[in-house]
């Protein structure tokens, strides 16, 4: 069984994954930035690209967050591939949804409900750029999407986890948002 971090409960989560972010320059979205305001812990499932989106996002809640295929050398060295933690009764999972081990799973989707299901309550995930909330043989799934690099969605997208008596994920529609990407 993996180590669980406990967590405050109830808690409201930022939830984001995929900011594939490599020049400071471009910052991140101001509305990206406005929807996680109020988040007691931000969460980020992976393909950060370089420490200072972690260190922005700090200036707003603690930050936890898991590796992805496409970040740099000193995240790879040190952040693990997969976290754990436990707010009330609710078991929580987040990992980028790839991983040189995927060899069974052919998406993100997959590998994270293979890693996943009996082990958390809902597990958050990326790597697919997808904003998705989902039940899967009793595992709440949420991908929040990519706030920057949206490829194959729609747009720009967060989310939100609301722990408390229930599980409660919402994504966040960043459309609005002036220089996305």
């Amino acid at each position: 069984m993996p180590e669980f971090e406990a967590l405050a409960h109830p808690i409201r989560i930022g939830l984001l994954a995929d900011t594939h972010r490599r020049n400071p320059k471009r910052g991140l979205p101001q509305g990206l930035l406005d929807a996680l305001a109020g988040s007691e812990l931000i969460i980020h499932a992976g393909d950060i690209s370089e420490r200072w989106v972690l260190e922005i996002l700090e200036q707003i809640a603690p930050v936890r967050a898991v590796v992805g295929n496409n970040d740099s050398f000193e995240l790879l060295r040190e952040l693990p591939e997969e976290r754990f933690f436990v707010s009330g009764r609710h078991r929580i999972g987040l990992l980028h949804g790839y991983s040189d081990m995927a060899t069974r799973a052919v998406t993100a989707k997959a590998w994270t409900l293979d890693r996943m299901r009996g082990v958390v309550d809902c597990a958050v995930y990326g790597h697919s750029h997808q904003p998705e909330i989902a039940q899967r043989d009793g595992l709440l799934m949420v991908n929040p999407g990519s706030p920057t690099d949206f490829r194959w969605a729609k747009g720009p997208t967060c989310g939100i986890l609301d722990v408390g008596e229930v599980l409660r994920a919402r994504l966040i529609d960043l459309s609005a948002t002036a220089g996305a990407r």
